[in-house]
Order: C-alpha cells, then structure tokens, then sequence
C-alpha cells in the first residue's frame, strides 16, 4: 500500500490564550489554592534536599481581605522567573516523588484567589525580583511580564500577596484552613516543616485514631506497584477507629500521595461502597470503619487530579490497589455493623494494641486476603438492651417500653418496607413523647401529684413546647438536642398533619435515633450503643 505523502507548509502558532488561565480556576477555592502555594514551596524544599528546616507563614486578613504566603524554600533565581507565570513550566522532575508536576497549581491558584498577585523572591543572597500579576495584565494577550528589581528581602524566601479578592472569606473560613493544612501537612509538620497561620503555628492533625477489639486488631499491608518503568511504593492500614464522629461521618477511606493528604472520608463506589457484596451503602451502622493509604514515588504515577483535590479512579496506580483497598474496607465495614451494639464495650475501650501485618506475597500472587471469620450477627438485640439496663428496668418497670421501642428501629431496619423509615421515625418520635410524660409521672419528687394532676398533664401534653419546658425546668438538655428532637418532630408532623409527604432518610432515622437514646440516658440513665 502506497504511503501517502506529507508536504509541509507554514507552521501555525501554539501560544497559550491568557483565557487558559480562567479555564482552569474555576475549581480553585480559598482552601485549594492555599495548598497550591504551600506544595509549591514544599517542593522546593524538597528539591534543594531539605538541608534545613522550612518555614511557610500564612496570612489571611479577613478585615482588609489580604493573603500573603512567605515561605524559606530557597527562591526563584533570575533565569527561572518566568516559570511563575508560564502555564506548564516547572523544574520539578515529574519522576521525582515531589507533589506538583503539572506546572499550573501556583499560577493559577494565586490567578484564582485575587485579580491583583505581587511575587517577590530572593534566591539565596542574590539580588530580590518582583512580579505584578494584574487584572490588567491578564486582560491582554501579551506574555512579557515586567521584572522590577526592588529592596532585598530575607535570603532565600519567596513571598507572594494576593489582593481585590475574587470572593471574601470569614474568620471561620481561617479556622477551617488551619484544620484543613493540620491534616494535609501531618507528615511534613513531623519532618521538618513549620506553617504558621496569623502568627499561629498550625498543629498537625493525624487519623490512625485505631481501635484494637479482641481477634481484629487494624489491619496493615506494604508492597511495590509497577506502573510502566515506574515503582510505587504502597502502604496501607484499614481497621477500625476510636474517633468517630456521627455529624462528620468521619469514616470511609483516606488517600495520601507522597505524604499529602488528597482526599479523606471517600465513600464512593471506587473504593467499595454501593455494592451490596462489599462495603455496601455508607451508614452510621458502619463508621468505624477507617482505611489510610499513602502511595509514594513518582509525581506523574500519582493517580491525583490536577488540583490535588480528588483521585482517578481509572488511573492504573488506583486500579492497581483497588482490589486490596475494597477488600479491607468491606471486611471492617461488616465488623463494625456486626458489632454496632456493643461499640463502647467491645471497641472503643481498646485504643491500644498492635498491628497485625498482612503477608505482601498474598497481595502480590492477587490471593484473596486471609482475614479472621466474623463474628456471628447478635440477633437478640432486645435482650442484649435488657440485660445491659437490668437494675433500671427493675426498679423502674416503666422504662421496659422505651427500651423496646429502640431495639425494634432495628427489627424495622432489617424488613423490606418500602416506608420503614417512615414508620421508625414516627416510632422514635412517639417514643419520646412518652418518655417525657413517663418522666413528669414517675418523677414525683420533681413534678409533685398535688400540681402536676391528671387534668394538668392531659393540659400540658397539647403542647410539646410547653411539655419540654417544664422538663428543662427540672433537667438539663442540650440545646443541641432539643433542636434536633425539634427538627424531626417537624417532620413527623409533615407527615401526618400536611399535603406533601416529606422522604426520611437512613441518616434521618440514625441521627433521630441517637438523639432520643441520649435524651433516655439523661432522663432514666437508660445505656445505649454510642
């Protein structure tokens, strides 16, 4: 077959748009773009051996709307200016274990954050360079950038201000940030990385918070991924937690690359979820389930996308842990809802303990992990309840139904209604009201017979509000549960009393039922699964 043949002609020019630069913000928030400017200088650090330590201060002026980030990695000497501002360049070696490749992050991070970004730099104790990245300057389709020699700064630091804000930020938003940069940075602030925030050094947050019940103790693994003539070294705990947080749902798996946290609490079907033979559908009964995975080697094998704010789930490296990863998080995805009735007995006491590692040969052959068998399923949950509040049931007979009313949410839980949350939510709801008046009865001691007659109960119990008053009166409940009692009340009353009938949800259901359970234990001392 004849090939054909090619004629060359004029070359056409590939110069970027200053459009790119918008094109490519648009997923950039005050949080991300921070990170972006701290990799940057991470990196730096890095590539200069990390010889001394690194110091990133952050400010953020919520009154004047001001950023500015000063770090010590070393600066930008004068022939590498231009790679401030030129969308793809960077001296990173992309095969290097660093954190940025793509050489984007910084410039549009500061583009991102403020229409108005003066850059100034002094590598080592050269002369100190500044930058004017301006609305004006983005509005044209010109490249040149002015360089402007000005007064020197400290030696070998960079310092980037960022001004006339895209979008405003509160003083919790900072507070947030400083959360946020404790828990991406944990490694680095542990090796020789310091970040202020307003003068304020940022504390490293960490999530290997493990329990270790009898016969499961976490789970570790640590073995080589090949992707094409690249190693990724991969290291990988799941277990379950002590930490849990029923309002964060901080549960599910948590993804490092080269030592920065990318994405936390990911509960997707990537990595097991919404697969009834795996990790099933996210839900409280399951969140003690944690599993922390770090990858670490070269920045281009790195399955992250280009803000480092999620994983690929296509990408080979993620391909290449996946089957693990689903493994260890549907295995104690199933031991924590087999043991969900007896987490502060059997789990949470137990916050120390050792490791057990998994044999990297099963990983490698792809044998199916050996995991320890389950425990068998507690069916007599009702029993269970009883046996734990025995003396109270006892000598307090009229507490029997309030505890049964809570152990059957879970006979309604397992049926296949199609209304079942319907109906457990109005049984919570129900419950608690006659948890109130059983408490105002038998309490005579507070709510004497002699004014709290049959006439003034039946008055009194029109009205919730003035039911819970009178309680309050007498006890003291959290204003952060009282508005949630409040909350699903509403609901039921929706349901019951208008139109539209309103959808509850399994979280509905959980957060009601963990609200009612605690108001028993302050009114009866009633004890409950945490």
């Amino acid at each position: 077959m004849a090939v054909a043949r090619k004629t060359e002609i004029e070359p056409i020019d590939g110069t970027p748009k200053k459009r790119l630069f918008w094109s490519i913000i648009t997923d950039y928030d005050l949080q991300t773009g921070l990170c972006e400017l701290v990799d940057n200088a991470i990196d730096m650090w890095t590539l200069a051996g990390r010889k001394q330590p690194l110091n990133v201060n952050i400010t953020l002026d919520a009154e004047r709307q001001f950023i500015a980030v000063l770090d010590n990695a070393g600066g930008v000497t004068h022939e590498e200016l231009r790679l401030l501002i030129a969308p793809g360049g960077s001296r990173n070696d992309p095969n290097a274990a660093l954190i940025g490749i793509f050489g984007v992050g910084g410039k549009r991070a500061s583009v991102a954050l403020g229409e108005h970004i003066e850059i100034k730099t002094r590598y080592k104790n050269e002369q100190t360079y500044q930058l004017d990245i301006t609305k004006d300057w983005l509005a044209t389709e010109e490249w040149e950038l002015a360089v402007y020699k000005i007064p020197d700064i400290a030696a070998r630091t960079t310092l980037v201000e960022i001004s006339q804000l895209r979008n405003p930020f509160t003083k919790e938003d900072v507070e947030n940030i400083r959360t946020h940069l404790g828990e991406t940075y944990a490694w680095f602030l542990q090796h020789g990385c310091t970040i202020t925030l307003n003068s304020k050094a940022v504390v490293r947050r960490t999530f290997d918070h493990w329990a270790y019940p009898k016969n499961y103790p976490p789970k570790h693994v640590s073995f080589d991924l090949t992707i094409g003539p690249a190693t990724i070294k991969v290291d990988m705990t799941a277990g379950l937690i002590t930490d849990r947080d029923p309002e964060t749902e901080n549960y599910g798996v948590y993804l490092f690359c080269n030592d920065r946290l990318i994405i936390k609490e990911l509960k997707t079907r990537d990595v097991g979820y919404f697969v009834s033979t795996e990790a099933g559908v996210p839900h409280p009964d399951a969140s003690l389930c944690r599993a922390i995975v770090n990858l670490h080697g070269p920045a281009i094998s790195m399955p992250w996308n280009s803000s480092k704010t999620n994983i690929v789930s296509g990408h080979p490296a993620f391909q290449g842990i996946r089957a693990t990863l689903i493994q260890l998080v549907s295995y104690f995805s199933s031991l924590s809802r087999r043991l969900k009735h007896d987490w502060d007995t059997d789990v949470t006491p137990y916050s120390s303990g050792k490791i057990d590692n998994i044999a990297t040969a099963d990983i490698v052959s792809g044998k199916r992990l050996n995991l320890p068998a389950l425990p068998r399923v507690n069916k007599q949950h009702v029993e269970h309840l009883k046996a734990r509040n025995k003396t109270i049931l006892k000598d307090s007979p009229w507490t029997v139904g309030l505890v049964e009313a809570i152990a059957a949410i879970d006979i309604i839980e397992r049926q296949r209604f199609d209304t079942k949350n319907r109906i457990a939510l109005i049984l919570l709801d129900s419950n608690f009201e006659i948890a109130l008046k059983e408490f105002i009865v038998h309490r005579t001691d507070l709510f004497p017979k002699t004014t709290f007659t049959d006439a003034k109960i039946a008055q009194l119990f029109n009205n919730r509000t003035d039911v819970i008053n009178e309680v309050t009166k007498k006890v003291t409940i959290s204003t952060k549960l009282l508005d949630k009692a409040h909350h699903y009340y509403g609901l039921r009353n929706k349901l019951i009393h208008e139109r539209a009938t309103v959808g509850i949800t399994d979280n509905d259901v959980d957060n009601y039922r963990s609200t009612v359970e605690a108001m028993l234990k302050i009114l009866f001392k009633l004890k409950f699964a945490p």
